[in-house]
């Protein structure tokens, strides 16, 4: 019996080659010409316009101009952790490290669902 991986990303260009039987998250549609299993999660469009009015807040007031969308990425990484809860996995792959410390947290028992995790 293979090992069941899920591959977690905001970008899904950062993840390395996966073969068909893992499964990627990704926020919105992101497709990758090498796997047909992206699992997307579709965000809101009330979350996309509350980016967009904390960067213009932010932009205008604090004179920063570095574009953060925090309200995406805690949308993304609540359904993601769902999205894992509810399927079994041998191994999780994250992105990055703020992704790994944002979903994992989620978990009661971390090492249930998480034999294996690593940074892509």
């Amino acid at each position: 019996m293979s090992k069941r991986i899920i591959a977690v990303a905001m970008d899904i260009n950062k993840i390395p080659y996966v073969n068909n039987n893992e499964i990627i998250i990704t926020p919105g549609e992101q497709k990758i010409w090498y796997t047909a299993h992206t699992q997307a999660i579709k965000i809101p469009a009330y979350v996309k316009i509350g980016d967009k009015l904390i960067n213009a807040f932010i932009k205008k007031f604090l004179k920063k101009s570095t574009k953060q969308d925090v309200l995406q990425f805690n949308y993304f990484t609540r359904r993601a952790a769902l999205y894992i809860q509810k399927n079994a996995y041998d191994a999780i792959i994250f992105e990055n490290l703020d992704l790994k410390n944002k979903i994992l947290p989620h978990f009661k028992n971390k090492n249930e669902y998480v034999v294996d995790s690593s940074i892509a």
